[in-house]
């Protein structure tokens, strides 16, 4: 096997990225994958005909760095509805993108949902976010929390428990309010400046895109079942020594350790520790004909009473039929909840219909279970404090980091994080 001068540990979207960008440059290269495919968190299957993504999430048409690397028409996407309806006790309330839909703004206003305080602090955030001549930094820290931020803006308690807490409580899989100012601000950027869409064959179409996107001759390069064990200062002083979980070592140039944070510091000990957040996403099958209204219309459901502990649903079959067999709608619940993603499968599926049959009526009951995704390190915790630690993306000489545990903790960070670190490894051994 030629010896590459570039090895990245990890196969992700972080990784698979890294990958791409040194092949451009035409510096050889090898990737170290642990488990059987690439993609990492970014990944689908299939059960029973239908579609499962590895918990639910969206891609924003926004992100920048999905088309560096990928065509959008290959990928084949739909967008979810700029919009959300919102229970609230005793039914679902709308509230809808001011700017993109003018009038479900306005049914926000008149079903209670927004008070006129609350329009007045929205719409100069929705018109920044917007239009405004910067898009936020990703990278940056602002040092207080959301919640505080919302609160300066004159945002009422009442819309951030109902409407905030649950909707971006789903994005950084935090109901807390607690993530950092500047990540919130981005994201509101992203979602005001783009639509959230799903890929036709899934979230896992993402990885699959970014693995075709690599010459058929070097497909040989990425090496699945083979997680790097160590990382040495070679002793003939060429560079660095990674040890893998096969017993070779890899002799290197330059290394990119391009998988999640946890992982990392096993590898790199000085790293410091950082906080996850979990979810757990249950999908259930059932008739197309019986699937409740709220269901057929591709827009997000929250829970906007915090009781839980769905925090938010969707019907996948809703944006793309074919992701479950004709004739059937998917229906997909995601808990964010520390512990209540601790319960036991059982327990948690039990406590998720009782909640929906107070949304949708006893015809919940007659739903089948298709699966349960359950990820443990879903998202790196992204709280003022925790962006304090994100390590540099030059951890050492010829020692490169990436993933959203560097970046913004999103698809759009990991894929930046991979090309940056890339970038900058290939610039190294020109200035060699």
């Amino acid at each position: 096997m030629v010896r590459p001068q570039v090895l990245i540990i990890g196969g992700g979207v972080a990784g698979l990225c890294a990958a791409i960008v040194c092949e451009r440059a035409r510096v050889s290269w090898r990737l170290l994958e642990a488990g059987e495919r690439v993609g990492g968190r970014v990944s689908s299957r299939t059960v029973d005909g239908c579609t499962i993504d590895h918990g639910f999430a969206v891609l924003l048409s926004s992100y920048s760095e999905i088309a560096r690397f990928i065509d959008w028409d290959a990928l084949d996407v739909r967008a979810l509805r700029a919009s959300a309806r919102v229970w609230t006790g005793e039914r679902f309330r709308s509230i809808a993108h001011p700017l993109a839909h003018p009038a479900g703004g306005a049914a926000g206003l008149f079903s209670g949902l927004l008070s006129m305080r609350d329009v007045a602090a929205l719409l100069p955030m929705a018109l920044g976010a917007a239009w405004g001549v910067q898009i936020p930094d990703p990278n940056a820290r602002r040092g207080i929390s959301t919640e505080q931020l919302l609160l300066k803006r004159g945002v009422s308690r009442e819309l951030m428990d109902s409407f905030f807490r649950p909707f971006f409580g789903g994005v950084f899989l935090d109901p807390t309010l607690g993530y950092d100012a500047a990540s919130f601000a981005w994201r509101l950027s992203m979602f005001a400046r783009g639509r959230a869409t799903l890929p036709r064959r899934g979230m896992g179409a993402i990885s699959e895109h970014l693995q075709r996107a690599l010459p058929q001759e070097s497909q040989s390069c990425l090496l699945l079942r083979r997680g790097a064990q160590s990382i040495e200062s070679d002793p003939t002083g060429a560079g660095w020594a990674v040890m893998d979980s096969a017993g070779q070592n890899h002799s290197v140039r330059q290394v990119i350790v391009a998988c999640d944070a946890h992982s990392a510091r096993k590898l790199l000990p000085s790293l410091p520790a950082r906080r996850w957040c979990r979810t757990v996403t249950m999908t259930w099958r059932t008739k197309a004909s019986s699937c409740p209204a709220a269901l057929r219309r591709p827009e997000l459901l929250l829970d906007g009473t915090g009781r839980g502990p769905v925090n938010h649903a969707v019907s996948p079959t809703s944006v793309w039929p074919d992701h479950a067999p004709h004739g059937e709608s998917l229906v997909s619940g995601s808990v964010i909840d520390r512990e209540l993603c601790e319960l036991s499968e059982a327990e948690l599926e039990s406590r998720c219909r009782t909640q929906l049959e107070g949304w949708f009526g006893s015809t919940v009951g007659e739903w089948t279970h298709v699966a349960t995704e359950r990820i443990a390190h879903a998202l790196p915790r992204q709280h003022p404090e925790d962006l304090a630690l994100r390590p540099s993306m030059c951890h050492a000489s010829g020692v490169w980091i990436a993933g959203d545990h560097v970046s913004d903790g999103s698809i759009e960070g990991a894929m930046r994080s991979g090309r940056l670190a890339a970038e900058s490894a290939c610039a190294a051994l020109r200035g060699a």
